[in-house]
């Protein structure tokens, strides 16, 4: 029982953890529960939609190569071409459609509220379909808490820096620069995402290569091994540290139109309205 509440917590906690922490960081004006549901529940047809279009290249691209997910060529591809522009563009689009007309999308920070909650809620469900069918839910709870929900949160934040960047452009007439940052919001996180998915895919051939060789054949495997993790935390600590750092920063960003709802004021106001 005490084990299949760990594996539980460890499996959502991390994705509540992030939302709340991003809903304290939203300080001008908080967004609506209802719009905030609306994200989560237009982002689960998309994961649907995300796992067909996943499965469905990876099984033609096999039948076209005759290679799989233990070719590192094979995973580059899959990773860089197929999984990280199709789970970031759904993502996108579970962000987008239910935010992008709304009044109150009017705020620089909020377009990080919007991305963070619909990639928050993918990396939840995917984390449940991971650890549930694991043959070793716990460890597998545990390195996904570590690396892989902070990985889809920090996509979320940079998505949304640049969702941001685009609703102002599209306030300002300028449509050109919108859809750059319509395009840098999907570009930026793919290729992060690529990278990190790239590097953790071929960790298992490569330990599967240790442990089928021996001498001088062992130990450049043992070599490729070492730079595939090392390669891990650079990646890892790098989301860990560009995720503080954006999110903090972004976070003291002020309106770029007018409050959807009337602001309350602050003491010193009434105080100078008083007198």
């Amino acid at each position: 029982m005490i084990y299949a509440v760990i594996v539980f917590l460890l499996t959502t906690a991390p994705a509540v953890g992030l939302f709340m922490m991003t809903r304290k960081l939203d300080k001008k004006e908080k967004e609506s529960k209802k719009l905030l549901l609306k994200i989560v529940l237009m982002e689960l047809p998309f994961l649907i939609a995300t796992i067909i279009a996943e499965n469905v290249s990876e099984i033609s691209l096999s039948l076209v190569t005759g290679s799989n997910m233990e070719n590192p060529v094979f995973i580059f591809v899959m990773c860089f071409f197929v999984i990280g522009p199709a789970e970031e563009l759904f993502k996108f689009l579970g962000a987008a459609i239910p935010t992008w007309k709304s009044p109150e999308f009017n705020c620089k920070f909020d377009g990080i509220v919007y991305c963070t909650t619909s990639a928050l809620t993918f990396a939840l469900i995917e984390n449940i379909s991971y650890v549930a069918g694991s043959k070793i839910p716990l460890l597998t709870g545990i390195m996904r808490a570590i690396c892989c929900f902070p990985g889809h949160f920090m996509y979320g934040v940079l998505m949304g820096v640049f969702y941001s960047r685009a609703r102002i452009a599209a306030n300002n007439g300028n449509t050109s620069k919108k859809i750059l940052n319509f395009f840098l919001a999907l570009l930026i996180p793919s290729l992060i995402h690529g990278l990190y998915d790239t590097l953790s895919f071929n960790l298992l051939p490569a330990l599967n290569a240790v442990e089928g060789t021996s001498g001088g054949a062992e130990v450049i495997n043992i070599m490729k091994l070492l730079m595939l993790i090392g390669g891990m935390f650079i990646v890892v600590g790098g989301t860990y540290i560009a995720l503080f750092t954006v999110i903090f920063r972004q976070s003291k960003t002020d309106y770029f139109i007018a409050p959807a709802y009337p602001q309350p004021k602050k003491p010193a106001d009434r105080m100078r309205s008083d007198t």
